[in-house]
């Protein structure tokens, strides 16, 4: 029989491997000497890595350049329920994310996770990878070897 008030269960640990792929996650990221979250949509789990795609909401640079939103995944407002503002996700910008910077991120409280993005997502990465004039062959493997879980 619960007794009221109390709680049985056990917090679990913080699992980074479990992120699910496609999930879009926030961390604080250091530049200019500046600690700043950014969003990252995590694409595989190598090597007690996180590999990650940052988003961007400064498309202007992109929006110059049709040849270049081609090579992008776009989420219009109000497209993807994940971003409130136009986001560009680049194939071309990949990190790999150590679990142990995940873990330390999650003790802090400064680490999100916002959910995962639409069905449709890996498609749509896939088809701007092939697409891309500028990703070099043998990255253009290696990220289609991610996402189909080939490493």
């Amino acid at each position: 029989m619960p007794s009221a008030g109390f709680s049985l269960s056990i917090p679990l640990p913080f699992k980074p491997e479990e992120i699910p792929v496609f999930s879009v996650i926030r961390i604080p990221v250091v530049l200019l000497g500046q600690a700043v979250f950014k969003r990252f949509a995590v694409i595989s789990h190598v090597a007690k890595h996180a590999y990650a795609l940052k988003t961007t909401s400064r498309t202007e640079s992109f929006d110059q350049n049709p040849e270049r939103l081609k090579e992008v995944v776009v989420y219009e407002a109000g497209e993807c329920p994940l971003f409130t503002k136009r986001t560009l996700i680049d194939p071309r910008n990949q990190f790999p994310i150590s679990y142990g910077t995940l873990i330390q991120h999650h003790r802090k409280g400064s680490f999100e996770h916002f959910g995962i993005l639409p069905a449709d997502f890996r498609q749509r990465l896939v088809n701007v990878i092939k697409a891309s004039k500028v990703i070099e062959p043998n990255r253009r493997q290696r990220l289609l070897a991610q996402l189909n879980g080939l490493l």
